[in-house]
C-alpha cells in the first residue's frame, strides 16, 4: 500500500526491534497536488514540512532552530511597553545549578503582536558577566529583576526604554527543572527560593516606603513535554514571518525583539539542530550552543501568552436594572 511502511526501533533503544507503522499522507487517495500545496503552506520552512509530513527525521539536520529569523525584520528599536492597558508582560526563567540563570521578558498586545523587551544572562562574556568571577546566586538575580521592574531611573540596557516606568508582570514561567534543583548553598528548589526572595525584597521595600520596588517572584511550571515544546518552536517560527493581508500588502511579523537584546538575537542567529541522522527524540533537540534565552521564550509560549485586560480595584458594577442585577 502506497504511503504505508514499517520502521523498527534501533538496537540499544527502549523497545528495540519493535516494528512501528509509519503512515504517510500519500496513503490518502484524496491528497491531490492542491491539497499538498495547501498543507505545505502551513509550515514555516520546507525542512519542517519534510520532517513532520514526509517523516524525514533528518530534515532539520544542521538547520537553524528558527530559520524564519531575519535581523533586518525582527530586530526593532525599543519603545515603551509598560502600559498594562496596552501590553501584558510575561517573564520566563531558565535555572541551572552550575551556570547562570537566564531571564527573558515578553510583552504582547491585544492584536497578538509580541516583543522580547528585556533579557538577563549574567554569564562570563556577556554584558552582565560577574566582574568578581563569582556566579550569581538567586538573591543576586532577584535583586536585578526587582530593579528592572521598579520605577528606577538607573536601569541599564536593554531596559533603558523602561527608565522611570514600573513594570507589572502578569505571569512568570520557569523550567520544570527548577523543582529539583539546588546546591550546597541553596538546598530548596528554585521555585521556592525565588518566591522567598520576592517576599524578602518586598518586605524591605515596604519598610523603606518604596511600593514600586515590591516584586512577587511566584513562578508557574513550564509545559515542557516534547509535543508542547515542538508546538512552541513552530508557533514562534510562524510569528517571526511576515504575512500578507487581504489586499496583498505585507504585514510585519507578530514576533519581534528589541535590538538591544544582544544575547537573544545572538541565539536566534546561532542555535541549530545537530547534524547526522536522528534516531531518537533526543537527537532532534537543538544544539545547546547557548539557547537559554530562547528556552525562556519557548517556556512563555507554552503558556499561550495573550493580552489580558488589567483588573481595576475601583471598577464597580452598576446595573442598569437594579432589581434584575443587569
Amino acid at each position: 500500500m502506497e504511503g504505508l511502511s514499517l520502521r523498527r526501533i534501533p538496537p540499544g533503544q527502549p523497545g528495540a526491534g519493535i516494528a512501528v507503522v509509519r503512515l504517510h499522507f500519500t496513503a490518502d487517495p484524496t491528497m491531490n497536488e492542491e491539497k499538498v500545496a495547501a498543507l505545505r503552506a502551513k509550515y514555516t520552512s520546507e525542512a519542517r514540512f519534510r520532517r513532520e509530513m514526509d517523516i524525514q527525521y533528518e530534515a532539520l539536520e544542521g538547520e537553524l532552530l528558527y530559520p524564519e529569523w531575519h535581523r533586518g525584520i525582527n530586530a526593532i528599536p525599543e519603545f515603551d511597553v509598560s502600559d498594562s492597558d496596552r501590553w501584558t508582560l510575561y517573564m520566563g526563567l531558565d535555572p541551572h545549578p552550575r551556570t547562570a540563570h537566564a531571564c527573558l521578558w515578553y510583552a504582547v498586545n491585544k492584536h497578538g503582536d509580541g516583543v522580547v523587551c528585556g533579557e538577563l544572562w549574567p554569564e562570563f562574556g556577556t554584558r552582565y558577566g560577574p566582574v568578581d568571577g563569582i556566579r550569581w546566586k538567586v538573591a543576586d538575580i532577584a535583586e536585578a529583576i526587582q530593579m528592572f521592574e521598579s520605577d528606577s531611573e538607573l536601569k541599564p540596557s536593554p531596559f533603558q526604554w523602561a527608565r522611570g516606568k514600573r513594570l507589572k508582570v502578569f505571569r512568570r514561567v520557569m523550567d520544570t527543572y527548577g523543582h529539583a534543583s539546588g546546591n550546597a548553598d541553596e538546598d530548596e528548589d528554585y521555585f521556592e527560593l525565588y518566591r522567598k526572595a520576592g517576599i524578602r525584597l518586598s518586605e524591605a521595600a515596604n519598610k523603606a516606603g518604596k511600593p514600586n520596588e515590591i516584586v512577587r517572584l511566584n513562578f508557574d511550571s513550564a509545559k515542557k513535554g516534547h509535543d508542547n515544546l515542538a508546538k512552541a518552536y513552530n508557533n514562534i517560527g510562524q510569528a517571526l514571518t511576515q504575512s500578507l493581508d487581504g489586499a496583498g500588502h505585507t504585514l510585519p511579523p507578530q514576533l519581534t525583539v528589541f535590538e538591544e537584546n544582544y544575547e537573544t538575537i545572538e541565539e536566534f542567529e546561532n542555535v541549530r539542530f545537530p547534524e547526522g541522522e536522528a534516531e531518537t527524540l533526543t537527537d532532534e533537540r537543538p544544539i545547546s550552543y547557548q539557547k537559554h534565552l530562547l528556552d525562556c521564550l519557548a517556556y512563555i509560549w507554552t503558556s499561550r501568552p495573550r493580552f489580558v485586560t488589567p483588573k481595576r480595584i475601583d471598577d464597580v458594577f452598576v446595573p442598569q436594572y437594579p432589581n434584575l442585577g443587569y
